[in-house]
């Protein structure tokens, strides 16, 4: 058996009463086959350990660590304040972003649509 955590490939038989279990020898990561771990959003992605605050990654400490990521270098990016063309003033989150939801995009897209037939049939009628 491999572990999960670290990658090594030897894993100690620790089972008892019914319920088996398995060390890794390396790192001390028990895995529990019977019981898997739980998924969540305070639970990492790689190791399925507890994590005490989020991030982008979705990893714990313990993880990023491993894998030489710095969280703290890691910034959630912007393009900047604009205005809607309904109105609010938000932060782009894509460089194209135009509207500031879905609601208000699905709401303009008829009237452009409108727009373009009317500025082309203008163009033909004469």
């Amino acid at each position: 058996m491999v572990c999960g955590k670290c990658g090594s490939q030897h894993m100690v038989d620790e089972s008892y009463s019914d319920i088996r279990v398995y060390r890794c020898w390396a790192c001390g990561d028990r895995v529990y086959v019977d019981h898997p771990k739980r998924s969540g959003s305070l639970v990492c992605s790689r190791c399925g350990d507890d994590m005490d605050t989020e991030n982008e990654l979705g990893y714990c400490k313990d993880c990023l660590k491993l894998l030489n990521i710095h969280v703290e270098r890691m910034k959630v990016r912007t393009y900047g304040e604009t205005t809607c063309v309904c109105g609010t003033t938000f932060i782009r989150k894509a460089p194209r972003q135009l509207f500031h939801t879905k609601d208000c995009r699905k709401r303009q897209a008829p009237l452009r649509m409108e727009r373009h037939l009317t500025v082309g049939t203008a163009a033909q009628a004469p």
